[in-house]
């Protein structure tokens, strides 16, 4: 799978310290270890957003088209 990130995001991720976090995730998606960053599709299903954990206080939010996943949000989950 392919994970590819808005500018935005990168920003985000920058002011907060995360990147290396973010990283070790993204290629946790791009081998297929899912279970290590826990994705998994956001209700309602037919929108086709996906989340996984960076951390235990961050999460992405990505839209799945075909085999890429494009993230557009960083959210604070606590």
């Amino acid at each position: 799978m392919i994970v590819l990130e808005k500018p935005i995001v990168i920003t985000y991720l920058k002011k907060r310290g995360l990147i290396a976090k973010y990283l070790k995730a993204k290629n946790n998606i791009i081998g297929d270890d899912f279970r290590a960053v826990d994705l998994k599709k956001r209700q309602p299903y037919s929108d086709n957003i996906w989340y996984f954990r960076i951390d235990k206080k961050y999460r992405a939010l990505a839209e799945k088209v075909d085999d890429t996943l494009y993230v557009f949000h960083i959210s604070d989950h606590q």
